[in-house]
């Protein structure tokens, strides 16, 4: 008897040391996919990959029959992978094979899809077992189809089938949704795969959206949803099988080498399917660090922990502090129209000490035949004022101005003992940024019309910031009251005398300021300076000193003077004097 040679026994052990390795890799099918997943796993997992059929197209010829030669490329030992990957976008081709099972049509159809049948013959296999085997099925097409068979006996029999043909499977949503706008289910459940499939939505989109059932006892677990909140990827228990329903990916390679290398290995449910594989996640666990490790481990997580109660509770003041009435009336005032901005006018009229301000289109009864007129009214000193308020997405036209002059001109004929005042408002332009609008939204003629028939105008962005210009002690309320009596475009700043800047001393906290020539106004250290700085925002500055030529001065009434200030203004646009 020959002894056996040293080379051999190496040669032997060589080749039992790869195929034990070999098999210790989960054996993976790819069924249907793009060669690039392929190339993608094949270097790190046991892959496999075949093409499934897909349609083809016929020039309809009712009165002729069709025969079908049906081949399959599917491997008969499905049942025996950890994982199959199935994609169910189309091919327009056939598996060509020699086979003795015929597809029969009595008439020719203009398309035939044999993916459902191929998908049929997939599944009976992969659920003919009770093995946990993990499915991928990237969501593209779906049919339903009735099929004639015939076996090489000549046999006919009826078959009727489905792409997505589970066992008990009531996904599909009947919306018929398409997108591409995706993201992560909210929860920490799953969250792993939830982010995995987030770096993987850009150029992705779905074709589906999906049933789910929800609550403690559901088999399923959303993914992804879309903006309409529906599910468009989720896991569902299938007895034995984890099958992932996922929309179709752009770069499923990526998605795919990423899942199966370094997140699911992770998991404990998919553990044992991937027992060579992982990102060394436990390698942080306290048992396999230092004591030092550990304690800093604990420090970063309780910092984090500070932040994000700290981050809550900066979130809820801002939204107690977005939500104040106030706040709430002034963003409307900037952008809304209708029922909506005559409130806001409303409140900011009340707001300026204004009484018994009326809305009075709350009680018009148009059944009976009542007409709507003007949308606020409120008496002050005597004097009845009348308004309308209007949002519109232009500029005012000329009739706009004039009809509430209209109103008051017949309320005055009516009660000739009484004295109306007109007020136009707008917002103007109510989808631009109000910066971005023009600063008076009404031309030449219109302003000399309002004037002539001692008619107010104003518009709602100069109201939003009058209301700033009040609460940083600029102007009055009594002086904003005032301003209503005014006819043509309203000056809410007439009190209000403006300088021009020269220059700014940081150091001595001075600003060197002049008063423009003809200006008949003088400064005196009892005034205040008043500025706007580059976001509208408004401060009111005491005056410590003044001086021209480094001399103090009580009072200074022409030319540059220096205005040392209790405080500087990041971003100081504008200057004014507000008189004491």
């Amino acid at each position: 008897m020959l002894s056996p040679k040293k080379n051999d026994i190496v040669n032997e052990n060589l080749i039992w040391m790869f195929i034990m390795s070999y098999e210790s890799k989960p054996l993976i099918y790819l069924l249907n996919t793009s060669k690039t997943v392929e190339e993608a796993l094949s270097p790190v997992f046991n892959v496999s990959h075949c093409w499934m059929n897909g349609y083809n197209t016929y020039e309809a010829v009712s009165y002729l029959p069709l025969e079908i030669p049906y081949s399959s490329e599917l491997p008969s030992n499905l049942h025996e992978a950890e994982i199959v990957v199935i994609d169910t976008g189309l091919r327009g081709s056939f598996i060509k094979g020699h086979s003795s099972i015929k597809v029969i049509y009595r008439h020719t159809p203009s398309l035939v899809d044999l993916f459902p049948l191929d998908m049929n013959t997939a599944l009976s296999n992969i659920f003919s077992t009770g093995k946990l085997q993990l499915l991928f099925i990237f969501c593209e097409s779906k049919n339903d189809e009735v099929y004639t068979l015939q076996n090489e006996a000549g046999k006919n029999s009826q078959y009727q089938t489905n792409t997505y043909c589970f066992p008990n499977y009531y996904g599909f949503s009947s919306s018929g949704r398409v997108g591409n706008r995706m993201k992560a289910v909210e929860g920490e459940k799953g969250i792993e795969i939830k982010q995995c499939l987030e770096k993987f939505l850009p150029q992705s989109k779905y074709n589906f959206v999906f049933q789910v059932h929800q609550g403690e006892k559901s088999q399923d677990l959303p993914l992804l949803v879309n903006e309409a909140g529906e599910c468009v990827a989720f896991l569902r228990k299938m007895g034995s099988k984890l099958v992932f329903f996922f929309p179709q990916i752009y770069d499923k390679a990526g998605l795919l080498l990423d899942l199966f290398n370094n997140v699911l290995p992770d998991i404990g449910l998919f553990g044992g399917i991937f027992p060579n594989h992982g990102s060394f996640k436990w390698i942080n666990d306290f048992s396999y660090i230092s004591l030092d490790e550990r304690n800093k481990l604990i420090d970063i997580d309780n910092e984090i922990k500070r932040h994000e109660e700290t981050l809550s509770s900066l979130k809820e003041e801002y939204e107690r502090v977005h939500s104040k009435d106030e706040n709430v009336k002034l963003r409307a005032i900037l952008k809304e129209t209708g029922d909506d901005l005559v409130s806001a006018v409303k409140w900011f009229l009340e707001y300026i000490g204004f009484t018994n301000v009326v809305d009075p289109d709350k009680d018009v009864d148009v059944d009976a035949g009542e007409v709507f007129e003007e949308d606020l009214n409120f008496e002050y000193n005597g004097v009845h004022f009348l308004l309308e308020v209007k949002g519109i997405g232009g500029t005012s036209t000329d009739a706009q101005c004039a009809q509430i002059s209209k109103i008051a001109l017949r309320r005055k004929k009516t009660n000739r003992g009484n004295t109306y005042k007109a007020v136009y408002i707008v917002n103007h332009r109510r989808y631009k940024a109000p910066k971005e609008r023009e600063v008076i939204p009404f031309n030449d003629n219109q302003i000399e019309d309002a004037e002539m028939a001692q008619r107010g105008m104003t518009f709602t962005y100069e109201l939003f910031n009058i209301y700033y210009m009040i609460e940083a002690g600029v102007i009055s309320k009594e002086a904003a009251r005032d301003a209503f009596k005014q006819e043509g475009l309203i000056n809410f700043r007439q009190s209000l005398h403006k300088l021009e800047f020269n220059h700014c001393y940081k150091g001595a906290s001075v600003y060197s300021l002049v008063i423009p020539e003809g200006d008949s106004f003088t400064i005196t250290k009892a005034d205040k300076i008043a500025i706007q700085d580059n976001e509208n925002h408004w401060h009111r500055l005491s005056i410590e000193s003044l001086e021209i030529d480094r001399v103090d001065h009580e009072e200074v009434r022409n030319g540059k003077v220096g205005i040392k200030v209790d405080r500087l203004v990041h971003g100081a646009r504008d200057y004014y004097v507000v008189k004491a």
